[in-house]
C-alpha cells in the first residue's frame, strides 16, 4: 500500500478485507470447519486495529459481522446461537426408551 492512498480508500480497503475475512470464517463454520484460536484472534486483532486507526467503529464492525453472518447463514448471529443451543438440548435427551410401543414399556 502506498503512502499516497487517500483515507477513504484505506477505509474502503479495510472494510473489504474485513468482509472477506468474516465471509471466510463464516463459510468455514457453515461447513463445520472450526476456526483455530489463532485465526479468531487474528480477525479480532485486525478489526481492533481498524478501530484504533480510525478506519471503522466497533458498532460499524458489529453491523458488518451481522450482515456477513446473515449472508452466509440466512439468520442473525443471535438466531443461530439460539438454534444451536436448542439443538444441544435436544441432542442431550435419550429418546430410545420411547422407541418401543407404550404397551410393552
Amino acid at each position: 500500500m502506498s503512502n499516497n492512498t487517500a483515507p477513504a480508500t484505506l477505509r474502503q480497503q479495510f472494510i473489504e478485507e474485513a468482509k472477506k475475512r468474516l465471509l471466510t470464517m463464516f463459510n468455514n463454520s457453515k461447513q463445520r470447519i472450526k476456526a483455530s484460536d489463532a485465526e479468531r484472534f487474528r480477525l479480532q486483532g485486525f478489526m481492533q486495529a481498524g478501530v484504533f486507526l480510525g478506519l471503522s467503529s466497533n458498532s460499524e464492525l458489529k453491523q458488518l459481522m451481522e450482515e456477513m453472518h446473515q449472508q452466509v447463514f440466512s439468520m442473525s448471529i443471535r438466531e443461530r446461537r439460539l438454534q444451536q443451543e436448542a439443538g444441544r438440548i435436544a441432542e442431550g435427551i435419550d429418546y430410545s426408551l420411547y422407541d418401543q410401543p407404550t404397551y410393552s414399556r
